[in-house]
């Protein structure tokens, strides 16, 4: 297997600059030939998930992209064409297993197909050959379904992991119809905060391992932010107006209501998260 894919990639490097006067023009203006084309109805469309083979290479035929190299294809979710002679036109041409080469200018490649610098061993207005595999289509309706069952998957994983939490730490907490679990550890009969209030809390954060992930107290520095305005999480939004000055809950936020199913810098993806807050003060 590796020896057929190192003798593919080095055709492809070696003859790419034979035939450039075979290229043909695509309707958008894409400037290609076909190395191999089986003629398949099923063809990419805008919108489906391809997995593709790519060796790119300048005017002089150096290397300066291989799927080859990283050891797996290109996954594209194949976007509209946004440019006469864009390179993903070239994908919307292509059927299972077809080989292609297309001709592009490298400052729109980069620039205008994948939104980056152009690298600076790549000459300004020179041009790009592209040879392509499109090694399997996944269409878009395929696509959306898959991505519709992770996250059914995601969301009872989590409802079950929160139970666990809950049951675990022998607590009784109520869940609101957003999803949000909490409960008082103390609760007052002060002024209830409104959205447009703002608030002043000492809060601890952490994952249902009980790691914790951030807290105000050991700084000693109390979180002071505008409720409802949406400079917090939803889960916070939603916990602060249940609660009154002087108050102290513990909730648990799915992480519908916190950082999603992509998180952040120190969240990962689809994380619920507990947090015990503090109310000290209402403006």
């Amino acid at each position: 297997m590796r020896r057929s894919k190192l003798f593919l990639l080095l055709f492809l490097i070696f003859t790419g600059g034979l035939v450039n006067s075979q290229y043909l023009t695509g309707p958008n203006g894409v400037k290609y030939f076909f190395w191999r084309s089986f003629g398949t109805m099923q063809r990419a469309q805008v919108g489906d998930l391809v997995f593709v083979d790519i060796v790119g290479r300048t005017e002089k035929d150096s290397v300066i992209m291989s799927s080859y190299m990283q050891g797996q294809p290109f996954q594209i979710l194949v976007p509209k064409p946004t440019y006469k002679g864009c390179f993903f036109e070239m994908l919307t041409m292509m059927g299972e297993k077809d080989s292609a080469q297309v001709s592009v200018i490298a400052d729109s490649l980069y620039i205008r197909s994948f939104g980056s610098k152009l690298p600076a061993f790549v000459r300004k207005g020179s041009k790009v050959k592209i040879t392509i595999k499109m090694v399997s289509i996944i269409t878009k309706q395929e696509y959306e379904k898959g991505l519709a069952e992770e996250a059914n998957y995601a969301i009872e994983k989590q409802e079950t992991d929160i139970q666990q939490y809950i049951t675990a730490n022998n607590l009784q907490m109520t869940k609101a119809t957003s999803g949000l679990y909490y409960q008082f550890s103390l609760k007052s009969f002060a002024r209830r905060v409104v959205a447009g209030d703002e608030v002043t809390v000492h809060y601890t954060g952490k994952f249902l391992d009980g790691k914790i992930f951030d807290s105000s107290i050991p700084r000693n520095q109390p979180f002071v932010f505008d409720v409802g305005r949406g400079s917090v999480i939803k889960g916070w939004d939603e916990a602060l107006q249940l609660m009154s000055l002087g108050d102290k809950i513990k909730i648990i936020v799915p992480y519908q209501l916190a950082y999603g199913e992509k998180g952040n810098a120190a969240i990962p993806a689809n994380t619920p998260l507990v947090f015990e807050i503090e109310l000290l003060n209402i403006k």
